[in-house]
């Protein structure tokens, strides 16, 4: 179809920290375990991530932390500058609020926040995020903590700024604004044709072993569609952790979907499609583009149309940026 050419995205240059492992308060730290003295960094770990740009101009990374005292946690740093390094920690921590139906009945009982993203729409920043456990099924029934059945949840904050937070509150009073299928996280949203399109990590069929990528669509960011699967291959990875972190991007005519399938290894594979609801299934090899060496990527465009590419690869050095460019595939 004319209009449309095949890219594949490079790396350009050298990475930069950007979220260095940030300094937790005591009652974050676990005893005895504030420094990993093989490495000289925290022992918690920065996983996956989001960058976003308030109106003000400044930059802004929201980050999981994983290994804290009670858990998974999301933290603040924030920039004048894509290139600047390292960012400032704000000291700004957001835990789990059990009282917005967040993870409830956890593993371990331990809190267990996820990643977060955030858009902007008219004069209100939405910031999506998972919100891990909640006792029950698909169906609402109650399940045993680790049970495979349980149904995992998104949960949604807005800010008139881009920095002082409220969690939304459904009719139940929770935060979450859906459930599942399975182990739902990593959320990344693009608008596309006028509607919105929240792309997520997951399983179906109450099964780990059908881990998959899922897509829901919502005209207002409150109200979601059912989810549709769009992306399963087990040759990427078959379990849940491997099959983590989708982002989608718009380039050139088409659709990109980045898959992290190891964060140590910094390995992430890239699909290509034109239907933005279908990056393979089964069997994606003609969708497939090639590796690309990150882990729970997302891609940004700056202010003069310049475009960058975050990673977690270091995960006890923290968030880094690196440049990126597209070449003809």
């Amino acid at each position: 179809m004319s209009g449309r050419t095949k890219l594949r995205p490079v790396l350009d240059g050298d990475f930069w920290l950007i979220g260095a492992t940030p300094e937790l308060p005591d009652e974050l730290t676990p005893h005895g375990q504030a420094i990993d003295s093989s490495v000289g960094h925290p022992m918690h770990e920065c996983v996956d991530h989001h960058v976003f740009q308030s109106t003000d101009g400044a930059w802004h990374l929201w980050g999981c932390v994983r290994k804290t005292a009670v858990g998974r946690i999301l933290v603040h740093w924030e920039a004048q500058t894509l290139t600047q390094s390292p960012w400032r920690p704000t000291g700004e921590i957001v835990r789990a609020d059990q009282g917005a139906g967040e993870c409830l009945n956890d593993r371990r009982s331990e809190e267990f926040l996820q990643s977060p993203f955030v858009v902007q729409d008219a004069s209100t920043y939405y910031m999506f995020y998972g919100g891990h456990g909640t006792g029950v099924d698909a169906e609402g029934n109650p399940v045993p903590r680790d049970d495979p059945r349980t149904a995992c949840q998104i949960c949604l904050m807005t800010s008139q700024d881009g920095r002082k937070w409220t969690r939304h509150r459904n009719e139940q009073g929770y935060s979450r604004l859906f459930l599942g299928p399975g182990e739902t996280r990593d959320p990344c949203v693009i608008e596309i044709e006028g509607l919105w399109h929240m792309y997520y990590a997951g399983y179906h069929d109450e099964d780990p072993e059908e881990a998959g990528f899922y897509v829901r669509t919502s005209t207002d960011l409150i109200h979601w569609s059912d989810w549709r699967l769009v992306h399963q291959d087990r040759r990427y990875g078959s379990r849940p952790w491997n099959t983590e972190c989708p982002h989608v991007v718009f380039r050139g005519g088409n659709y990109y979907l980045f898959r992290t399938e190891d964060y140590a290894s910094a390995r992430t594979h890239v699909f290509r499609s034109q239907d933005p609801l279908d990056f393979g299934i089964g069997d994606a090899s003609d969708k497939y583009v090639g590796m690309i060496a990150v882990a729970a990527p997302e891609i940004i465009r700056g202010p003069y149309g310049d475009e960058y590419i975050t990673s977690n690869h270091d995960l006890r050095s923290g968030t880094t940026l690196c440049r990126l460019r597209w070449e003809s595939a």
